[in-house]
């Protein structure tokens, strides 16, 4: 390996710290040593941090959040800039291209720690998408990560309790709090907006028309939309435009789904464990693909081994969907028995955490085998290892859920008609292990999504009656919440969000492959002021992706402050001399200006 010569490309320091970060996976130590010999004896050098997070008209609190952080890293020395990119792009350069320093988001939903795994597992270090974006490697996470798939009841509760000390120890990301998911809906043309949680787009198939509203004229369910990607995306696999599933969940059909905590038989009529690590899984008799195509188990083996490999053998390198793979990550064979019989290989892992690969959605052999031709498509590197199945608009979108695309105009509107062909049709009571409000024919004749600029105004929509609901959740700022609750007929829902804010690093780079340092950081983050003065209330300050559920160890309650990794200041306002001389005890140094730097 050569380094700066007379008579050759100089290499800069980004570039020596950039090849540290590729190499941290996959090559030689000696390598890895060589270059941090040559970064060790370079000058010292000024800690320059760019934190990236969406512009504040799609989402204010991640914005404000990294104000925060912004703020005071410049109160301890640290140049620190603030990088505003579209969420789309923003997605695009954290989860495909690996390009940024520290960035704002929310996390996916986190509704059972199986999700860690993927998030946070090394073996997943350079996959793009959610499998561990942070390039995070430490071998004893993995395996606490692998000992909870394989434990159950009170001893994996116990196994996941030390994984998440672990993060909390080592801050691969700082979880810094949850919002609450506020909507506003009316109740003069819909009633039931309580059953079950507005997260889950399901919630829609369960309301009823309100009294004295005709139960036989056609109408139409209107939903506002602040997040135009739902209209230029609708492939289940894109992580750039999806994070959370608000149209998606409803097009495609999984084997089980999650409703309310619980995994309930969907396509699955039934399934059960042929031995402790085989599932054998019946599906319901008559499935269709919305274009008429029977589905079949064949569909049910396929969407396996495309998850596994979106490519199907076709590049050297296998493309694992970007979305997933905590899930179906878990199955190593998959393979139809007869039409409506498929088999799962699931090693390594207890029932309890197996029985959830039967949540992943399954996908229309005949028309994702077409889509496994690497892509070329800008502002994604290394796009020969990317699929066109990852990068496909799918705006036409054929899955076997509930409901069917009927209308897409990207930027306006997103049309859906529920799918006369679905099992749920078949008459209420027909299938005992699914809640009786999901049976039958929808309340709603359509749903319409209609996309709006801003939380104002998709509020205003709803008070004025040109809408029924919001279907994401609205800005907590005093003049929304109370236009909601000033407004004639329109009630205001609260729900605590599955998916909490957080401060992600890059750790395959300088100073964040530093645990202390990224400790450091997350002490610079005030987590209840955060609630209170950002989320405006609307909000909980969080230790870790499961604070406040039964994983939770009490040693990890939010307390007063986090328990590790407290704030060092108070109500907000960073002590900025005390915090520097924590850095100082850590070994970081300054120069004569104030600025941190590293040697």
């Amino acid at each position: 390996m050569g380094t700066t010569q007379d008579d050759g490309p100089k290499i800069t320091r980004r570039q020596l710290l950039g090849g540290a970060a590729a190499l941290s996976l996959g090559s030689t130590s000696g390598c890895i040593q060589r270059i941090r010999s040559i970064l060790n004896r370079d000058s010292p050098s000024a800690v320059s941090l760019s934190v990236t997070a969406p512009p504040a008209d799609s989402d204010r609190m991640a914005t404000l959040l990294a104000r925060h952080l912004v703020e005071n890293l410049e109160a301890v020395g640290v140049n620190a800039t603030l990088n505003i990119l579209p969420e789309t792009e923003l997605y695009r350069e954290v989860l495909l291209n690996g390009n940024f320093e520290l960035f704002v988001a929310q996390l996916p939903p986190m509704e059972d720690p199986q999700a860690l795994y993927s998030l946070l597992h090394s073996v997943y270090a350079s996959e793009p998408g959610w499998q561990n974006p942070y390039h995070y490697a430490d071998i004893r996470l993995d395996k606490l990560l692998a000992r909870q798939r394989e434990s159950s009841g009170d001893q994996r509760r116990e196994d996941v309790g030390s994984a998440l000390d672990d993060i909390c120890q080592t801050q691969p990301f700082t979880t810094v709090a949850f919002p609450d998911e506020i909507r506003a809906a009316r109740t003069d043309n819909f009633r039931g907006w309580e059953r079950h949680e507005l997260q889950d787009p399901l919630s829609y198939l369960t309301l009823d028309r309100a009294p004295g509203v005709s139960q036989t004229e056609q109408l139409p369910l209107r939903l506002a939309v602040v997040d135009s990607r739902i209209s230029q995306n609708l492939n289940p696999l894109s992580v750039e435009y999806r994070q959370m599933n608000p149209v998606t969940d409803l097009l495609y059909d999984p084997l089980v789904r999650r409703l309310d905590g619980e995994l309930i038989p969907w396509l699955a009529a039934d399934y059960e464990f042929q031995d402790s690590n085989t599932l054998r899984v019946s599906l319901r008799p008559g499935l269709r693909w919305h274009d008429g195509t029977s589905l079949t188990a064949n569909d049910a083996a396929f969407s396996y081994r495309f998850l596994a490999d979106t490519s199907l053998g076709k590049i050297t390198q296998t493309v694992p969907a970007p979305r997933f793979q905590a899930w179906s990550g878990l199955v190593s064979d998959a393979h139809a028995v007869d039409d409506t019989t498929v088999e799962l290989t699931i090693p390594n892992a207890s029932q309890e955490v197996a029985e959830q690969a039967l949540t992943v959605p399954l996908f229309p052999e005949h028309i994702w085998r077409e889509l496994s031709d690497p892509a070329d498509i800008q502002g994604i590197e290394g796009s020969n290892n990317i699929t066109n199945a990852i990068v496909h608009a799918n705006t036409e979108a054929v899955g076997s859920g509930p409901l069917a695309v009927e209308n897409v105009s990207s930027g306006e509107e997103v049309v859906l008609r529920p799918f006369e062909d679905h099992f749920l049709q078949r008459g209420a009571g027909i299938f005992e292990e699914i809640p009786a409000a999901f049976a039958g024919q929808p309340a709603f004749d359509r749903l319409q999504l209609t996309m709006l600029p801003s939380n104002e105004t998709a509020v205003n929509q709803v008070a004025s009656g040109d809408v029924d609901a919001t279907a994401t959740s609205v800005d907590p700022r005093e003049p929304i919440i109370n236009r909601i609750l000033e407004a004639s007929g329109v009630s205001q829902f609260t729900e605590r969000s599955h998916s909490p804010y957080q401060i992600g690093f890059n750790t395959g780079t300088t100073p964040f492959s530093n645990p202390y340092f990224r400790r450091l950081v997350a002490r610079l983050v005030d987590k209840q002021y955060v609630a209170d003065e950002i989320f405006e209330g609307y909000g909980s300050p969080a230790t870790n992706p499961f604070s406040n559920t039964r994983w939770n160890p009490d040693s990890l309650a939010f307390g007063p402050e986090d328990p590790v990794v407290p704030f060092i200041g108070t109500n907000g306002e960073l002590d900025a001399e005390t915090a520097r001389e924590a850095f100082r005890e850590r070994g970081f140094e300054f120069d004569e200006n104030g600025t941190l730097i590293i040697r």
